[in-house]
């Protein structure tokens, strides 16, 4: 859990906080919750509430690295590289259409652009490691000569998770469905030089 300010004084109560904003955000949206509705849900006080946190996007934060693994280099390990692609977009998807990511990602990340102090613990505690399993998910890949060395893995992470953000914070683009998946993957396959032994990019089943 984080906590940006004092420290926890009952991790029961901690949690309950957690529990209750996920609830309300589910329930109401980002912008429809606030301090004094978490800490009544969580049958506690606001004085009790701004003792573990700063506001409602800090309780977001914890939620987040609560909920969604971080090491992808860990949970994600096909054997190629095709299909870790895919399963890091899967993984990716699956955090986005949460219900507590998808109403409350928006607002959440205008608080972060508006925070230095949260964004940098966004990213370091959330961004950055999830960066470093698509790292280690390239390394692999060189590894095993699917590819030749990757200079900028920043630049692979932005292709993997910039057209999924896209369609969920832009409405009236297409889903989050199975051809974003197929495009997604072959676009950063091509980035990367992978081809198969006759020199075409493999489609590896991404069309099932």
């Amino acid at each position: 859990m984080v906590s940006l300010v004092g420290r926890p004084r009952n991790t029961a109560l901690d949690g309950a906080l957690v529990r209750a904003a996920g609830e309300l955000i589910v329930e109401r949206g980002f912008a429809g919750v606030s301090v004094g509705a978490i800490a009544a849900r969580a049958n506690t006080t606001r004085p009790a509430f701004y003792r573990r946190f700063e506001g409602v996007p800090e309780v977001v934060l914890s939620l987040l690295l609560e909920h969604f693994g971080t090491a992808l280099d860990q949970s994600i390990n096909t054997g190629d590289l095709p299909g870790d692609l895919e399963a890091i977009q899967r993984d990716q998807i699956r955090l986005f259409m949460d219900p507590l990511v998808f109403f409350s990602l928006a607002g959440f990340l205008e608080a972060v652009r508006g925070d230095e102090q949260l964004r940098t613990v966004f990213v370091r505690k959330f961004l950055v490691p999830r960066r470093a399993g698509v790292a280690v998910v390239i390394a692999r890949a060189v590894g095993r000569g699917e590819i030749p060395p990757c200079p900028d893995v920043e630049w692979i992470c932005d292709l993997l998770t910039g057209p999924v953000l896209m369609r969920v914070l832009m409405p009236g683009l297409n889903g989050l469905d199975e051809s974003l998946i197929v495009q997604s993957v072959a676009s950063v396959l091509s980035a990367l030089g992978y081809s198969t032994p006759t020199g075409g990019i493999e489609d590896h089943g991404l069309s099932h």
